[in-house]
């Protein structure tokens, strides 16, 4: 039986940078280190990719509140 490692924490995925010329978040998402999670025993109950949308949601709504600019969003990618 493999031993069950914790990823909470050891395993984040996510880069975010505030860009000062846009004013606006960017979020990276980090495929190779996600790809961890396709052969993890802890994926059914961790809420590793749960955190990713709940970062996702809040950078969203920091943004939006400074978007009075058509020109940014968050990106995200």
């Amino acid at each position: 039986m493999p031993q069950l490692k914790e990823c909470f924490g050891q395993c984040a995925n996510l880069t975010i940078r505030f860009r000062d010329h846009s004013k606006q978040h960017y979020l990276r998402i980090d495929e190779e280190k996600l790809k961890e999670c396709d052969t993890c025993n802890l994926f059914s109950k961790c809420m590793f990719l749960k955190y990713n949308e709940l970062i996702k949601d809040l950078l969203k709504l920091l943004d939006s509140k400074a978007s009075l600019d058509p020109a940014g969003n968050t990106r995200i990618g």
